[in-house]
């Protein structure tokens, strides 16, 4: 367990100083295992990044606005459901695979939902550049004191990515279904690499977010069914999503190789 002090230090912590991002918590504990997760979340909000409180992206306007920014550096005409998705793919992807590292690496609980989050997009791009947090949230020990890993990531689920991706589809016109694999897919990349450099303990205890049906008080889990599993040559998994995200269709950027289910999404790389 590692220490900080001031309005980071969390129950039971040791003093240390501060650290500015969640990069520090997580070196401290593992080192540069997973040195890309540093900019995941901030607690100083960084210089040349502008602050979004993501609960004000349910609000059409304020979302448009952003993603208005965000299609000014593609070409006009550039299907915006695939912009859409391409931001979401930034957003997601830091949400969730941080989200899932401080549980299973640090047994640390995050203040994760809607509305205790701001999102950190880019001033000049509107490209999302990690969050900022409230505080470093509560750490429950090595052995996460018997809390299942639904109750752990419910705040970043439940009460952030389910209202959210609601909100997002109305607005953009962009399927549901298609930001939930979005969502998945880093999230079941980022359990499979915990398995895979740290504890495979660990993978099979994060699973069930992606292969349950439901959870266990009955909510129908909107992950499952999202991927579809194959056996790599080296007995691995391999996942394939089973809606494509359309980022092929944004111009300069590509398709995302075998992981994509449709033949214009595995060309371009």
């Amino acid at each position: 367990m590692i220490g900080v002090q001031g309005p980071l230090a969390g129950k039971g912590e040791l003093a240390a100083p501060e650290p500015k991002d969640f990069g520090g918590l997580l070196c401290a504990v593992v080192g540069e295992r997973y040195a890309y997760a540093a900019g995941y979340f901030h607690f100083v909000q960084p210089d040349n990044t502008q602050g979004i409180a993501c609960a004000d992206l349910l609000d059409a306007g304020r979302f448009n606005a952003v993603i208005d920014r965000y299609a000014a550096q593609f070409p006009e005409g550039t299907d915006r459901r695939a912009l859409v998705s391409l931001w979401s793919l930034y957003y997601l992807s830091a949400l969730g695979m941080g989200a899932a590292i401080a549980w299973l690496e640090l047994r640390r609980t995050l203040p994760l939902a809607l509305d205790e989050l701001t999102v950190l997009i880019d001033p000049a791009t509107g490209a999302p550049k990690g969050f900022l947090l409230a505080d470093s949230g509560t750490v429950s020990g090595r052995s996460g004191n018997g809390i299942r890993i639904h109750d752990a990531l419910r705040p970043v689920i439940r009460n952030h990515l389910e209202p959210w991706i609601s909100a997002v589809a109305a607005h953009s016109g962009l399927g549901k279904k298609v930001l939930w694999t979005n969502a998945a897919g880093y999230l079941d990349w980022m359990i499979r690499e915990i398995g895979r450099l740290g504890s495979k303990a660990l993978e099979i205890e994060a699973l069930p977010l992606i292969e349950d049906a439901a959870w266990p008080d009955g909510w129908r889990n909107p992950l499952y069914r999202t991927l579809r599993f194959e056996p790599g040559p080296d007995g691995s998994v391999i996942s394939q999503r089973r809606i494509c995200c359309l980022r092929y269709a944004v111009p300069g950027v590509g398709g995302c190789g075998n992981v994509c289910p449709v033949a214009e999404g595995r060309c371009g790389l």
